[in-house]
């Protein structure tokens, strides 16, 4: 009698719980009760008084897909700061030939110049210095623009020749192939910015990106070492003429030479 009389309540408790909508557990909240619960969402959730600032266009991230502008020139000085720690500017080079599809056409090099923050950011730059001189097939030299990203910039530097899904640091780095992040000192709110990709917390290897347009985005994620100096016209008028298909540039863009000035 008693189990049945605990059936018939758990049948009627179950019932009522379907008719009236809500979860007959003791720890749901009544909808008459003045206590929020998770279900319903929190106040503020998009953060508190995102419309009026969405509308000022000072949105953040999660609605535009962008930085304010006002952060820019803040960031530009403290990337000026960081290079000014240097007595004397490093720089280093490389020249990128572009194929074309007419075989009558003159094939020229294009040289990109980059000044290194080897002060604040002395592991980066070692190791894309040692990728830049070594002529043993272990560095940069013959290596191909993989991809051409049109919100970023120019992606290069697979050592191993796997179309931008491999890659390896120095073996004078770091013989396991990888190298653990620097400071994230310097920031992507520039075109020009030269910062390896990484695959991973403490995964970068010989892939790097020189950007072509501003991207904050990257702040944190991405460790940038350098900027480039000279031939940012050439990069851009890759990204402006070279077709791609999903990122991957319909020619052939290969480093034919490279190494420290």
């Amino acid at each position: 009698t008693t189990m049945a009389t605990v059936t018939a309540a758990a049948k009627v408790v179950l019932r009522r719980s379907l008719v009236v909508g809500r979860s007959s557990t003791p720890w749901a909240v009544d909808k008459a009760s003045s206590v929020r619960c998770m279900s319903t969402g929190t106040r503020g959730a998009r953060g508190h008084g995102w419309l009026k600032k969405y509308r000022a266009g000072l949105g953040g991230r999660h609605l535009q897909g962008r930085y304010p502008k006002d952060y820019v020139p803040q960031r530009l000085e403290w990337n000026q700061e960081v290079f000014d720690l240097q007595s004397s500017p490093q720089l280093a080079y490389l020249d990128l030939m572009v194929a074309s599809d007419d075989a009558d056409a003159e094939v020229v090099s294009q040289r990109i110049v980059m000044e290194l923050a080897t002060t604040a950011l002395p592991l980066s730059c070692q190791n894309f210095m040692a990728l830049l001189q070594d002529k043993d097939g272990h560095g940069y030299e013959g290596t191909t623009v993989h991809k051409l990203e049109q919100v970023t910039g120019v992606c290069l530097g697979d050592i191993t020749g796997q179309g931008g899904h491999g890659g390896r640091c120095h073996f004078s780095v770091d013989p396991r192939g990888s190298f653990e992040h620097e400071a994230h000192l310097l920031s992507h709110a520039q075109p020009g910015m030269v910062t390896f990709m990484s695959a991973g917390r403490d995964q970068n290897d010989s892939r790097f990106l020189i950007t072509t347009k501003e991207a904050p985005q990257l702040d944190g994620r991405f460790t940038a070492f350098g900027r480039v100096t000279d031939g940012m016209d050439s990069l851009q008028d890759i990204m402006t003429h070279v077709f791609t298909r999903r990122g991957r540039p319909s020619v052939d863009i290969r480093v034919t030479s490279c190494g420290l000035l």
